[in-house]
């Protein structure tokens, strides 16, 4: 014969389910040591001034602006005074005034001048014209230097002859060649133009 199977035990009321079996918690991870911060060059600690009383500042203030607007004034003084300040000119060249002199000495003799032909009287007004034009060109040269004070003064004129006049023309002709070349530039330029010039009066009275 079976043997009979024991009843099973039913739950009672408010019974649940049993407790689930505790769980022990995870452990905490361990700390990681931080590596200390490398060891750098200790600065110098910087000295702490206080801030000068605010008199003391508006003071400096004021000094400064004082030595910058005496500076100032300073150096516009001494722009004005230079302005001011002539500056020597530098003593003539004696071969213009030489040939200032020359020019003079023939303006005298042709306009002493007044007989002949026609022919001749009219080189007399055209060489008369043209030294009071080079004249001209030699006292605007001698502007920017220190001239004598007292202008040697024309020799005496008087009435010249034909020969005379083409004598003195082809002298001064050649003594403005011969001053061209002690000069340079626009100073030699000048006078090589009047030798040119006076070398056709010349011609022209022949």
């Amino acid at each position: 014969m079976d043997e009979p199977t024991p009843p099973r035990p039913q739950p009672g009321p408010g019974s649940g389910p049993g407790p689930e079996p505790a769980t022990e918690p995870a452990p905490a991870p361990a700390p990681t040591a931080t590596p200390a911060p490398a060891a750098g060059p200790r600065h110098a600690a910087q000295p702490v001034t206080d801030p000068p009383p605010a008199g003391v500042s508006r003071r400096w203030l004021l000094a400064g602006g004082v030595a910058v607007v005496v500076g100032a004034g300073a150096g516009v003084g001494a722009e004005f005074l230079r302005d001011r300040s002539p500056t020597p000119l530098p003593p003539a060249p004696p071969a213009l005034l030489a040939a200032a002199a020359t020019e003079r000495a023939l303006i005298a003799d042709l306009a002493a001048t007044t007989g002949g032909t026609s022919e001749v009287r009219a080189v007399i007004v055209q060489a008369r014209a043209n030294h009071t034009a080079h004249l001209a060109a030699l006292d605007a040269l001698l502007t920017a230097y220190r001239r004598p004070t007292a202008a040697s003064s024309p020799p005496a004129a008087a009435p010249r002859t034909r020969a005379q006049l083409r004598a003195g023309e082809s002298a001064a002709a050649a003594a403005a060649a011969g001053r061209a070349a002690s000069l340079a530039g626009a100073q030699a330029a000048l006078l090589a133009s009047i030798a040119a010039c006076e070398a056709t009066h010349a011609a022209l009275l022949a």
